[in-house]
């Protein structure tokens, strides 16, 4: 028994620290809190990440569900801009996960949660992507935009400005 005791103290012991490495991911201290320093955001602390902490585009908005008519634009797979109605209106659309194929779908919906007609910030509000799983995504912030916002947010993504866009400075 004495034979096997440092082995198993030794087990014991890499137990310990791996439960304590479970318990705390990248960007934390042992005791659970955030911490400091951009080395703490660990291999996620991208773009991506400051990104998703920067202020989102425009102010709170709602619009018709009626006054939509299909017209879109994917700016990734979490962002989008609608038009309602047409393309008088600008909405930036921030998704809460990302739709893989979002830029090559056809057809979007909206499923308007509440039944107040409209689709807003703050609401429970969802996308409906079809032949997608899963089919509805839930919205996590529905923005009015200004057209320079609009080609700001465009050529941000990388995308063709339209014509009617192409004067407004953004």
């Amino acid at each position: 028994m004495q034979r096997y005791l440092p082995r198993i103290a030794a087990i014991g012991m890499l137990s310990a620290t791996l439960a304590a490495c479970a318990t705390t991911g990248p960007g934390t201290t042992p005791a659970g809190t955030p911490a400091a320093g951009p080395a703490a955001a660990g291999p996620t602390g991208t773009a991506a990440t400051a990104r998703a902490s920067d202020p989102l585009p425009g102010k709170p908005g709602c619009f018709w569900l009626r006054n939509f008519d299909g017209s879109w634009t994917a700016l990734n797979q979490t962002e989008l801009i609608v038009w309602a109605p047409l393309t008088a209106n600008p909405y930036y659309i921030k998704l809460l996960e990302p739709v893989i194929n979002l830029k090559f779908d056809e057809r979007l919906g909206f499923q308007d949660v509440e039944r107040t007609g409209q689709i807003c910030n703050d609401a429970d509000d969802e996308l409906v992507v079809p032949n997608y799983a899963p089919h509805r995504i839930p919205i996590v912030a529905v923005r009015q935009i200004t057209p320079p916002e609009e080609v700001q947010l465009l050529k941000a993504n990388g995308l063709k400005v339209p014509r009617n866009l192409r004067n407004v400075k953004g």
